[in-house]
């Protein structure tokens, strides 16, 4: 299974030495998780910010899978979101409500 849309980064946590899980929102799957292989690479976190929009390939056997991500920038903004204090804190308040929804 294999489908591809533009999304909101979330967050990214930590799987394995070099690789990293991703939470993105898409605007036709809503919640979705993917393992970004090479995410902790030096040309990989600033694309992982919390706030930038990127365009996310999964892949996987089945759709119950975790499946992995192929990730391409389309607007990074995280570093216009962490000039000022009050868009911190939106961008975190946004991420820790969109936490409640469902996956998928």
């Amino acid at each position: 299974m294999e489908w591809t849309d533009h999304a909101i980064v979330l967050g990214v946590r930590r799987h394995g030495e070099t690789s990293v899980v991703a939470e993105v929102m898409t605007r036709d799957r809503g919640r979705h998780f993917g393992l970004v292989r090479s995410g902790r690479s030096r040309a990989m976190q600033p694309v992982l910010q919390p706030g930038n929009v990127v365009e996310v390939t999964w892949r996987a056997r089945l759709e119950e899978h975790l499946g992995d991500f192929r990730v391409e920038p389309v607007r990074l903004r995280a570093g216009q979101l962490m000039e000022t204090a009050t868009s911190v804190y939106g961008v975190q308040a946004l991420a820790s409500l969109l936490r409640l929804l469902p996956e998928r």
